[in-house]
Order: C-alpha cells, then sequence, then structure tokens
C-alpha cells in the first residue's frame, strides 16, 4: 500500500513538472523584460528639453538623426551621469564616427553603429568590441547598452572623466584618445572637426538641461552619493536646484571672473535676488551693513564662511549660494574657486554639509 501511495506520489509531481517549468519560464520573462527595462531608452533622471526638430534647426541636421542625437544625450546625462561638457565632447565622436547613424557600418574596417564599434559582421581585423553587446543587431538601444557596458567595465576611466569634464573640446580630445583608441596626431581624428563640433553640442544644449520630473515642478534633481563635505561636480542624490547653472549674462563688473563672489553675486540675480556690487571677500559677506544675517540655514541666500572653516581661505574667507535646504536642516551649496576642489577659477561644484555643521555658518539674506 505504502509502495502503491508513493508511486501515485510520484506520478503526480511528474505530471506537475512541465506545468512548473512553464510557470517558471514566465517569471523569469517577466524579470528579463524589467531588466531590459532597466537599460532601455527610459532613463531617468536629466535630459534636454529641445525637440528633434528644435535640434535638427539649431544643429542644421536631419530630425531623424537629431532624434539620435537627443537618445545619446539623455542616455549620457541621465544613465552615466555626464557633465553637459562631457556629453558634447563624445557626441562630436559621434558625429565624426557615423553622423549618428546606428546603422552604419564600414565592412573593410569591421566597424558599426554610433561608435564604429569593431568585430561587426565577422570581421574582426580591429578586435571584437561587439562581443559585448546584447545582440548583434544595428538598433540604437543595443548600441547605447554596449556603451554603457564598457563605460562600466574595461572603460571606467572614460565614464570617470566624463563625469568630471568641464571643456567640451578635452572632453571630445579625451574620448578620441581613450574610448575610439584614435590618437590625436592620426589624421583621423580631425581635430579641427571634433573641436568645432563639441562647442557647437555644448551650445545647441546649454541651458536646456533639466530633470525629468522625478523631483517635481522645474527643480533639477541630484544623483550622485557623496558624503557630507565631499566636492562633487553634480547635484548630490538627495537634493536638488531650482534652476540650472548656466553662468549665461553673469558679470564682471565689480568682482573679478570666476572667483567666488562673483559666482554668488550672479547666481542670486537668476532667482532676483541683488547683493551689493562691493560685499567684499568671502567672509565680508556676513558683515556687510544693511543686510539679515542669520545662522538658520536659509534657501537662496549666501553662505559666508568665516577664515577656514568649511575650507575658505584663510586671509579672505569663502562665500557660496545655498541651493537647498532639507526638513532635516542639512544644506546643499554651490559654489566657485573653491580651492580644495581642485577645479580652479570659474569651475563650479557642490558640497552638502549635515545639520550640525551648517548651524554654524553665517548666511546673508540678499535683498
Amino acid at each position: 500500500m505504502g509502495n502503491k501511495t508513493a508511486k501515485h506520489f510520484g506520478f503526480f509531481f511528474a505530471s506537475l513538472i512541465p506545468t512548473l517549468l512553464v510557470v517558471l519560464l514566465i517569471i523569469l520573462s517577466v524579470i528579463g523584460v524589467v531588466s531590459a527595462g532597466g537599460s532601455s531608452g527610459s532613463t531617468t533622471g536629466k535630459r534636454t528639453r529641445l525637440t528633434a526638430q528644435e535640434v535638427a534647426q539649431k544643429a542644421n541636421i536631419s530630425v531623424e538623426r537629431a532624434e539620435d542625437v537627443i537618445k545619446i544625450l539623455n542616455w549620457e546625462l541621465s544613465k552615466e551621469k555626464f557633465t553637459l561638457e562631457g556629453a558634447s565632447g563624445s557626441l562630436a565622436n559621434a558625429e565624426r564616427e557615423s553622423d549618428f547613424d546606428p546603422k552604419l557600418t564600414n565592412p573593410s574596417g569591421g566597424v558599426a553603429g554610433y561608435f564604429q564599434w569593431s568585430g561587426w559582421d565577422g570581421n574582426t581585423i580591429n578586435g571584437d568590441r561587439w562581443r559585448n553587446a546584447s545582440s548583434r543587431t544595428l538598433d540604437s538601444t543595443v548600441e547605447l547598452e554596449l556603451m554603457s557596458y564598457e563605460l562600466n567595465h574595461g572603460y571606467k576611466k572614460v565614464k570617470d572623466y566624463m563625469q568630471k569634464a568641464t571643456d567640451p573640446f578635452e572632453s571630445a580630445k579625451y574620448w578620441s584618445e581613450h574610448y575610439e583608441g584614435v590618437s590625436l596626431s592620426d589624421g583621423q581624428t580631425k581635430l579641427e572637426k571634433l573641436e568645432k563640433d563639441s562647442k557647437k553640442w555644448y551650445e545647441v544644449f546649454k541651458g536646456t538641461i533639466e530633470s525629468d520630473g522625478s523631483s517635481g515642478g522645474n527643480a533639477i534633481a541630484g544623483s550622485l552619493d557623496i558624503a557630507p563635505g565631499v566636492v562633487a561636480m553634480d547635484i548630490p542624490s538627495g537634493y536638488s536646484i531650482d534652476k540650472e547653472i548656466t553662468k549665461d549674462g553673469y558679470i564682471t563688473q565689480s568682482y573679478p571672473y570666476g572667483e567666488c563672489t562673483w559666482y554668488v553675486f550672479n547666481r542670486a540675480k537668476e532667482f532676483g535676488i541683488q547683493f551689493d556690487p562691493y560685499m567684499g571677500n568671502g567672509q565680508d559677506w556676513a558683515h556687510k551693513s544693511g543686510y539679515e544675517v542669520t545662522n538658520t540655514p536659509t534657501k537662496h541666500s549666501a553662505v559666508s564662511f568665516q577664515g577656514t572653516q568649511a575650507g575658505g581661505h584663510r586671509l579672505y574667507g569663502h562665500v557660496a549660494f545655498v541651493e537647498d535646504v532639507k526638513d532635516d536642516g542639512s544644506i546643499l551649496i554651490s559654489e566657485c574657486n573653491f580651492v580644495q576642489s581642485g577645479q580652479g577659477t570659474g569651475i563650479t561644484d557642490y558640497r552638502v554639509f549635515s545639520a550640525d555643521e551648517a548651524k554654524n555658518f553665517y548666511y546673508v539674506i540678499g535683498k
């Protein structure tokens, strides 16, 4: 009796195996779809607000190719966290390599796609970078996924550079040498064209980069994980800024170009906030007569660091702009010419300070 029951149970279980396999395959297919979706053209974070028609008109290219330009740009900004300068340099290379045509092939060289990856159609004379693609298909998403794979594996240094890039042409040269593998002395580099195109793309998209809506309103949300006080070249995760920093129309009437005072004076004006043209050095802003000063973190105020406070200069201090204040009292600042950033005059960076740190600073309220 026991053996008979066991046999029936074994038969019953065996009969369920096909059904279980089907269920398992369905689950795996759903997971696969979700995973693929994470690498599709649907990105989160920063993107241009320009349409393909607008890009086509500005850059004098077809609407079809403009759509490809936007795909590459938004992917690099959102998924790989490139700066606009870095993405502009990459776009200049894509223009040189393929004119943004994902289906362009060069049979003799065995290369194909936006960035003319090697190993196409079995021709490995120049290597086989196509082997890392999800499929050997001339498709924009497949190619952008291949680019991401490389940037997060063998080409991580290129990604790191592009995330901190501050000059379109320098970015274009770096991408050409270290991602494309084309020496600057090689005639194929076409340096003059690379310079012209990298600056062109920067100008086309400057002032058009915004959040895709993850932070609500028109705020530009951050996605970079950093520790408090650490210099970041992009907006840190959990914080946002209300207007993109473009430096368009920044004046140098009383503050030297690129100095921290020049930046805060002009950044405040973008929000309709006025500071005196002669506030003094960074630490002097907290002592300028006629201005309200508080130790309470205040959004869109000038934070005046005294002496070496928060890494300021021992003689002149430092001043920065408060972009965001969180409910917990922590703050996000943007600043220029912060010496310890290593970025130099005129370069904007971000820092976050905890509530305990932030309450020790002086916040100057503009008019």
